[in-house]
């Protein structure tokens, strides 16, 4: 994506972006795996929003018969994206920088041909909420995705987040967390509007074939630190005041050691097949 597309919060955040590379195809987005467990070889799949590759990454690996295209708007996501994929010696995946409202400018970009209508599966995960403008993303992405393939998409909904037990520290975040996306740009709100935004880019309800919700819990205490550690680099370069900064940390952190301490963050999902 170009600078005027990028409204993704976490831009400043180098831990953000290394926990994102954590993600995997299970459990993130396990709603794929029947999709994925059926394409030929020589199928084409592509993360719109790749950001640094776990989940494109981890498709590679578990599909070598396929081949893997990811790509984001976040040029330092995609230099770990690289490195990762070097790291691991996987030749089936390519990575691009390059913009998702405007994904035909890399048709002619080496290996990414099939961004002209001839991807089996074209999906995105928690990316185009961060777009500019989210309507021209999803109609790139139903471009992109050749006669009977698939485009799905999976954004949460800041407004159905949750923590227990929610200290003031914590509660403010989370009343905090979508005003800060909103002033990037971003649609924190974005869940509740995947079925408008796909039907918007062309699909019909027949087409519509999955429409449902995915609840991720995070609770394992290992996991907690470095969650409590990326938001807190967010709050820090935000331009909260000073008194707001220190009541969240200090809730993040607070939060983090508590034995029962769970925080969900609901997703919507819908998955369409583009009709011949």
């Amino acid at each position: 994506m170009s600078g005027d597309n990028n409204s993704f919060i976490a831009s400043g955040s180098d831990l953000m972006r290394r926990a994102m590379q954590n993600r995997r195809l299970i459990p993130d987005v396990s709603h794929l795996k029947p999709i994925i467990d059926e394409l030929p070889a020589g199928s084409v799949v592509c993360e719109v929003g790749c950001g640094a590759g776990g989940i494109t990454l981890d498709i590679a690996q578990k599909y070598p018969h396929i081949t893997v295209l990811g790509m984001d708007v976040d040029e330092e996501s995609i230099k770990l994206a690289k490195e990762a994929k070097e790291k691991a010696e996987t030749t089936n995946i390519r990575y691009v920088h390059g913009d998702a409202c405007n994904l035909d400018k890399l048709i002619q970009v080496e290996g990414f041909e099939a961004l002209d209508g001839g991807c089996d599966l074209v999906y995105s995960h928690a990316s185009i909420m961060h777009t500019g403008d989210q309507p021209a993303a999803v109609a790139h992405m139903r471009k992109a995705t050749k006669p009977n393939g698939t485009t799905s998409l999976k954004e949460g909904d800041m407004g159905l987040f949750f923590a227990y037990p929610e200290n003031p520290g914590m509660k403010r975040w989370l009343e905090t967390f979508p005003t800060l996306s909103l002033g990037k740009g971003a649609d924190p709100y974005i869940g509740r509007k995947l079925v408008s935004l796909v039907l918007g880019a062309g699909f019909a309800h027949s087409q519509l074939k999955d429409v449902s919700m995915s609840g991720q819990m995070q609770w394992r205490p290992q996991v907690k630190p470095g969650m409590v550690m990326g938001f807190g680099q967010i709050v820090r370069q935000s331009e909260l005041g000073e008194d707001d900064k220190k009541l969240i940390v200090e809730g993040l952190e607070e939060w983090s050691k508590y034995e029962d301490g769970v925080v969900c963050f609901p997703s919507v999902i819908v998955t369409a097949v583009k009709e011949a």
